[in-house]
């Protein structure tokens, strides 16, 4: 099935004709049928099509999570040209540096973040048509609505899109560095959407609330795509509230909701949270970050849910990679569970080669929802995919250990893994402890370097509210750990940095961990 695996744009072609008339978008702004979605997306195609837009061409969108995204991705994906996904909580600098690296001809905005985009487009120095929703056309921009008036009776004949065109570019989260841009092919989202479907166990018509940002390529071909592909209807909110999140969830008999651990701690924690329960949210799916045993344990005691919390891992190049369901969670705690279908996953020494079971080296991956390459970096492609044995496998960065019974257990990015004194330590290790602690909210560790052993441990807290901290107490509660894991120095934060899907950015919390210790440092010497 996979190997004949159709377009994009064909997923909602072929479920507009199979379900016209089911209901496949509800808002703020109201409902959609498949019929009114699929004409639609006709329209805004055409209406790029002819503004200049064909085969090959690079289009952003900057939006919420709201219904002319997926009409944008669809309608990019409907002319062969590719989507830019970009995300708004960037900075102008940050937005302008991927305009440039895609080379977009044009980019579609919600009113609420023209401004943003038209920064960006100003220090990117390209001319590139503003294409503006929800608000009437200024000079220079063009508005949404306009743009497919007057073809709604002469739709134009689009291109074949073959399933080896390329669909988009996605920009990683950057939790290291620069965002690097993945290019990714139809074959690999349509796979990306079919496995899903399969291995979630997607309910028929499901109904699904976008929780997670849509900019995400997770969020969009892992979740809204599969779910368009069942026929399903995608409830969308532009903007994450906790209580009206939890409202809708009850209102609307959600059956499905991808949550990050993130918005699960402000989930549990909002007032209105207290003696409501969810019996109709089948799927909570948590992915993105490491999702703590103590998280899992605070949603089902808030929530009652009928099957618990399914935690997965994926990543922006590949996509899903492995899903523990909630009865193995309680077994396996901390697990990222098995391989998805048609996705093998394997643990990599450079110098041994493949590992046993019951050995930490690097995660590889491979299998059919993978990226093709890294955007103008020929450099970090290389790097990225090795060979071995004929097959294409990528390396994932992080160090995992797969256990006795194939579960797959995340132990750290290789990047942040800690060697002191020449023994390695996975920081996570040290942060599941940690964060069973009742005076700890969030927590971060990190290696900071030392004379005498290379790297010392840190770890960076965010307390709980109104809790009281004793920063000894803390290091003794790790009495469990071997000596050389527990951390030297932990660090007071107000809040952890974080990037737009909620992973910690550990480079900044070094930089803030450093200073923070060295102004103590300074203070003693001083006193």
């Amino acid at each position: 099935m996979l190997d004949r695996a159709i377009s994009v744009s064909d997923i909602l072609r072929t479920t507009s004709r199979a379900v016209p008339q089911k209901t496949a978008i509800v808002d703020e702004i109201g409902s959609l049928s498949y019929f009114e979605f699929d004409a639609t997306v006709d329209r805004l195609a055409a209406g790029l099509q002819r503004h200049g837009i064909t085969a090959g061409d690079r289009v952003a969108y900057l939006l919420w999570n709201q219904r002319e995204l997926l009409f944008s991705y669809f309608a990019i994906a409907r002319l062969g040209a590719l989507t830019v996904s970009l995300n708004f909580r960037l900075t102008p600098e940050e937005l302008s540096y991927q305009l440039v690296a895609a080379e977009c001809k044009a980019i579609i905005v919600d009113r609420d973040l023209a401004e943003l985009a038209s920064k960006a487009i100003s220090i990117s120095k390209l001319s590139i048509l503003q294409i503006v929703a929800g608000a009437e056309a200024r000079p220079g921009q063009l508005g949404f609505a306009d743009l497919s008036r007057g073809v709604a009776d002469d739709i134009p004949q689009f291109p074949t899109v073959g399933a080896d065109a390329d669909s988009g570019i996605w920009f990683t989260s950057g939790t290291t560095g620069r965002p690097k841009g993945a290019v990714v092919k139809h074959r690999s989202a349509v796979a990306a959407a079919t496995l899903s479907a399969i291995a979630l166990g997607f309910p028929e018509e499901v109904r699904s609330l976008a929780v997670a940002p849509l900019f995400h390529r997770g969020a969009t071909e892992n979740f809204a795509l599969p779910v368009i592909l069942c026929g399903g209807t995608n409830f969308l909110r532009k903007r994450f509230d906790a209580a009206q999140t939890l409202e809708n969830l009850e209102k609307y008999r959600i059956q499905l909701a991808f949550i990050v651990p993130t918005m699960a701690w402000q989930l549990v924690q909002e007032p209105s949270a207290e003696n409501r329960t969810l019996p109709h949210l089948t799927h909570w799916i948590s992915a993105s970050a490491p999702l703590p045993p103590v998280l899992a344990e605070r949603i089902q005691e808030r929530f009652k849910l009928p099957n618990g919390v399914t935690n997965a891992y994926g990543i922006t190049e590949m996509l899903f990679v492995s899903r523990c369901p909630p009865d193995m969670l309680t077994k396996k705690p901390g697990t990222a569970g098995l391989p998805a279908p048609c996705t093998q996953v394997v643990i990599h020494d450079e110098k041994r080669g493949i590992l046993p079971n019951g050995e930490i080296g690097e995660i590889l991956i491979s299998g059919p929802t993978g990226f093709s390459y890294y955007l103008n970096d020929r450099q970090a492609t290389r790097e990225a995919i090795v060979n071995l044995n004929g097959t294409a496998w990528y390396r994932s960065g992080d160090v995992g250990v797969i256990d006795a019974d194939g579960y797959l257990a995340i132990k750290d990015r290789k990047k942040d893994m800690i060697i002191s004194g020449g023994e390695n330590i996975y920081c996570a290790e040290v942060e599941l402890l940690l964060i069973d602690h009742p005076s700890i909210r969030e927590v971060a560790v990190v290696g900071v370097p030392d004379e005498k052993w290379g790297e010392i441990v840190v770890a960076a807290i965010v307390s709980a509210k109104d809790a009281v901290v004793d920063l000894d107490q803390i290091v003794k509660s790790c009495s469990s750990l071997a000596s050389y894991k527990r951390p030297r120095e932990v660090v007071c934060l107000e809040t952890l940095p974080r990037n737009s899907f909620g992973k910690v950015r550990k480079d900044l919390v070094r930089e803030m961990v450093r200073e923070r210790i060295e102004m103590s440092r300074q203070a003693r010497r001083a006193s």
